[in-house]
Parts: C-alpha cells; structure tokens; sequence
C-alpha cells in the first residue's frame, strides 16, 4: 500500500519524542513493505524545512485563527491546512493523488485530510495516531499562563479537533491504556494499543569522548528531555527544594532542550546545589546520547503531568540503568514497576531519598531473563499491533 504520514514537524531528523514516534510507525510501516511518504507543515519558525512539508506560514497568519495564536500553532495550523484561503491548496497539490492510506499523527491536520478524501473521490483510509489526551495536556500548560477560564476555552477547542478525529477515524492509534480507555468513549473504528518504545543504539569511542566533555567524568544520574513545558515543571516539582539527594561529586545531567529552558527558569537561583550539580548538555547527537544512556549511573523521570506514554521511559528501562520515575513517567510501563533497579516515587521527598539510594548503590547487573523480557519495549515490539493492523486495512 502508499501510505502517507501527515504531521506538524518533519521527521528525518527527530529531535523530540514525537518525531521519534512518527519517524519510527514510518520505519516499521516500511519494514512491513509499504510505500511511505511523510509529509506535512512545518510547526515552528525554529524547525528546519524538508521536502514534503510546508513551510511554517507564521504567526501573524495564525492569529486569524485565534488570539494568543503562539500558544495555539498546533491547532491554528490545522485549521489554516483545511482552509481554502489558506493551505488547503498547496498541501493537497503534494500528496500523492493515489495514496490508500493517510496517518495522522495528532490531531491537528485530521480536518485536512477529511477535505482531501473529499475531493479525491476514492477509498482512502484515514487512521489517527493519538500520542496524548490532547485537551487536557494544553489545559495542563495554559492555565498557569492565562488563566484557567481562558485555558478551558482553548482546551474545548482542541477536544472539538481530537473528538473529530476519534469519530472520523477507520483506526485509532493509542500508547496508553489509560488514554485507550478515554478515546473509546468517541471512537467508532477499532482502537489498538501501541505505545512508545526505544531503538537499539550503538555507539563509539568518540562517541564516549564527547559525552566526557559534559559530565566531566563525574559519575552522573541522566535526565533526557525536550525543553517542553511539562518537562521544566516536572523537574522544579520534585527538585525545587533542592539536589541535596546528590552526593558533592554527583552530577545531574539533562540532555535535551530542558537544560537550557530549566537554568533560564526563574526559579534557578532559588534551588539550592542546582548550579553546582546540574550540566545542561543541551541538544546531542543520537551517538552521543547513546553514550550518555550507556555510561550513566541511573536515569531520573521527573514527570508529573501530561498524558500519553514516555518514550524517554523505553529508553530508561533498556539502558539497563537504575530508573527513579514518578507514576506519569510509568503510565504505559507499569509491568516494569516493581522491574529490579526501578523506583517509582511521586512524592517530593520521597522521590529525592530514591534517587540518593539509587546514585549510592552499586551499578545495576540486569540478570539475561530480565533483559529479554525488557525487549518488549523496542520500537519493532511495541509498533506491531498497529502496523499489521494497518496492512491488513486494505486486505
């Protein structure tokens, strides 16, 4: 079959969980032996261009949409694709006219894609890759910023876009059982459970010289994250009060954009031992990072809100690490809640006392039983469902 992936950020070079995500279906789609194509709109002016996406057509055009519209691109983005004064037009003209399948990874282009089934005139299947409860992650990040009347606004203008995705779909792609759980409420084509996994990485000796120029060769806990909101409010949730957990010579290095957006927090020179503990290595390589999971002495997932499942947590579980998490971080994981060397604490400090006992023991020695059953969570493992579901669709 020619399936075609829509999505608000490319993914040849995926940086955050959701392009991993995307660029992962895309692999295994492939595998299966399907034609892919992915394409889309480019979701910021920080992303960089790639064939078969749109350029972001910028704010001032989104504020058409809504007020505020830099709080809303994902949602104004979608609404300017199904528009014909907008990208209607120019996104169908790129998609290829004999497609059997269109993806939709979140909700937001799923308006689009009906209009282009519309006018093609023939069977196309529509699937929905839902990654989070949509709605009530956006009301999670706004409210603090303004106000929660203001935010539930906004959230029911997302809930209407997610809803009609849900009903319009032939499938809906779910990563959470708890997510699963709400989205049958709406959906009315089969919903399959696929939630987010790892790949296997390798990595070189100049790999491992390049993740000794952030740690120092200290010996470190690793925090991955993207610089979105969530992740910043997570770690000042249960770090706020300060990285005493960790020993003088410890580090906490965040790998990912939540270094920077964490020391350009306000609350930064308000947290004792943060500028003394915490090394924002910033946005590396996938090598580098592969290092970084290979050498670290335990990896933390301070995350306290938002829905979906973690992929970072996939990535914990494999490293074969010690892993401090709270219950979000788990949600999709929680057969590996009492897995050895894992620790699952939601509060503050009994979370830090987790980490202190994990950075003091001994480096976790995964026995081969466990590490089998920890394959579960690669990629190609948690995927099959949907995508012999999706071969199947034109059978």
């Amino acid at each position: 079959m020619k399936i075609v992936t829509l999505s608000t950020y490319p993914v040849s070079e995926p940086r955050h969980g959701g392009q991993h995500r995307l660029a992962n279906i895309a692999r295994e789609f492939r595998r299966a032996g399907h034609e892919v194509h992915c394409m889309g709109i480019v979701g910021g002016e920080g992303m960089p261009p790639e064939e078969g996406f749109l350029p972001f057509p910028s704010r001032a055009v989104l504020g058409q949409y809504i007020e505020n519209a830099w709080l809303m691109e994902d949602w104004a983005l979608g609404r300017w694709a199904a528009d014909d004064f907008g990208g209607f037009a120019a996104l169908s003209a790129i998609v290829p006219p004999d497609v059997d399948v269109i993806h939709i990874e979140q909700p937001w282009l799923f308006a689009f894609a009906q209009r282009l089934r519309e006018h093609a005139r023939r069977r196309i299947h529509l699937i929905y890759g839902s990654a989070n409860v949509e709605h009530r992650l956006k009301q999670e990040i706004l409210t603090p910023i303004l106000g929660a009347e203001h935010a539930k606004r906004c959230a029911e203008l997302v809930l209407d876009c997610e809803v009609n995705a849900l009903r319009a779909a032939d499938a809906v792609c779910a990563v959470s059982e708890a997510d699963a759980e709400w989205s049958r409420t709406y959906s009315r084509g089969p919903l399959i459970l696929a939630p987010n996994g790892v790949a296997e990485r390798s990595f070189s000796f100049e790999d491992v010289k390049a993740a000794n120029q952030h740690t120092g060769h200290h010996k470190y806990a690793l925090y991955c994250a993207s610089g979105h909101p969530p992740n910043v409010v997570g770690f000042y949730d249960l770090f706020g009060e300060g990285l005493g957990c960790l020993a003088p010579t410890d580090r906490l290095v965040v790998a990912g954009g939540a270094g920077p957006a964490i020391l350009e927090d306000p609350r930064t020179r308000f947290t004792p031992g943060l500028q003394r503990h915490l090394i924002a290595a910033g946005l590396v390589s996938e090598t580098v990072l592969a290092a970084l999971l290979g050498h670290a002495h335990a990896i933390i997932l301070p995350i306290t809100q938002g829905g979906g499942t973690n992929l970072k947590t996939a990535e914990a579980l494999w490293s074969g690490c010690h892993v401090v998490a709270t219950s979000v971080a788990m949600r999709g994981f929680e057969a590996f809640a009492d897995a050895p060397g894992v620790s699952v604490e939601d509060e503050t400090s009994r979370f830090r006392t987790a980490v202190r006992e994990a950075m003091t023991a001994p480096p976790l020695q995964l026995e081969a039983h466990e590490q089998k059953r920890r394959r579960a969570v690669l990629w190609e493992e948690c995927l099959r469902p949907w995508v012999q579901h999706v071969g199947g669709i034109g059978a």
